[in-house]
């Protein structure tokens, strides 16, 4: 007979069986698989710091110098999932606008937070301060949307949040 209070996940995995008649190994793996997988990073407004993205910068950085000997130290930021410099010279050296382009489509295909293929989504930031919806290139590990229930200060409506993901995100 099951315990009332069991302790180990093979335990409530027994009680499960038991109670339901669910097969013992699917019962093992729902007990043991973590409830909600959340990020390690939280993602941050026009932020374009992350695992994800540091080696394309560093790469386009590399490819700067060589095409643009003494450039201004680039800016580099995040905004509606693009990777961009900001006040990048429209008469720049030739070469750096490729470079430039070159380095965008590659984080567009890129998790920010981890180097695995990634596509745009919208996520929660700023949970401190009541947070709002943004869009980040995230993969299925890194992205995380809160239930509205946990989310402080809900002020966007589901159909809001509904058309938000409708504009922005990619199918894939």
């Amino acid at each position: 007979m099951p315990k009332k209070n069991p302790s180990t996940a093979a335990q409530r995995a027994r009680q499960r069986q038991a109670t339901t008649g669910e097969n013992y190994t699917t019962a093992l793996r729902a007990e043991t698989r973590p409830a909600v997988p959340r990020p390690a990073v939280a993602h941050a407004i026009f932020s374009a710091a992350g695992e994800g993205w540091a080696p394309i910068i560093r790469q386009a950085e590399r490819e700067l110098r060589e095409v643009w000997p003494g450039h201004p130290v680039p800016y580099w930021q995040e905004k509606f999932d693009d990777l961009c410099w900001k006040s990048v010279p429209y008469d720049a050296a030739p070469g750096v606008h490729a470079v430039i382009f070159r380095a965008i489509r590659q984080a567009s295909v890129t998790c920010q937070t981890c180097p695995s293929p990634g596509r745009k989504r919208v996520v929660w930031v700023g949970l401190d301060w009541g947070g709002m919806p943004w869009v980040k290139t995230c993969c299925d590990t890194c992205y995380y949307m809160p239930p509205a229930r946990e989310i402080p200060g809900w002020r966007i409506q589901r159909s809001e949040y509904q058309d938000l993901v409708d504009s922005y995100e990619d199918r894939g």
